[in-house]
């Protein structure tokens, strides 16, 4: 009998309670679910919202990242071309350079041949009349 007296009360109870909640709750479960599937599309829309910020933030970050490589690329370039080019200038200066020493050198070997033969004329001059007074 104690099982039957409690099986009663739980169904009062229950029955209590949920009277209770249909009289005091706000609102109606029809009420309820619209408001369950307004603040899920709700939120739904938020997700994309940010799904779409967070997809223009990735391509303007592409586009700014694409640009700042071609900047790098477009210096790298210049920085080759103008260390090429002081490359050619200092390769020409020192070819002229050179050239310029070439014939410097041959202007000393020259020089250098005509002054052995003025020496030489000149000691075979000296050496003639040296030779002729000793006699």
């Amino acid at each position: 009998m104690a099982k039957g007296r409690f099986l009663l009360g739980f169904l009062l109870g229950g029955a209590a309670a949920f009277t209770a909640t249909r009289l005091l709750a706000p609102e109606s479960s029809d009420e309820l679910r619209d408001n369950l599937t307004r603040k899920v599309n709700q939120f739904r829309d938020k997700a994309a919202d940010y799904a779409d910020f967070a997809d223009d933030a990735a391509d303007e970050f592409t586009d700014i990242a694409g640009d700042v490589a071609n900047d790098m690329s477009q210096t790298a370039t210049s920085a080759a071309a103008d260390a090429t080019s002081v490359a050619a200038d200092t390769a020409s200066q020192a070819a002229d350079d050179t050239t310029d020493y070439a014939d410097i050198n041959l202007e000393s070997q020259s020089a250098f041949g005509e002054a052995k033969d003025a020496s030489g004329e000149s000691s075979a001059a000296s050496e003639a009349p040296q030779s002729d007074t000793i006699q």
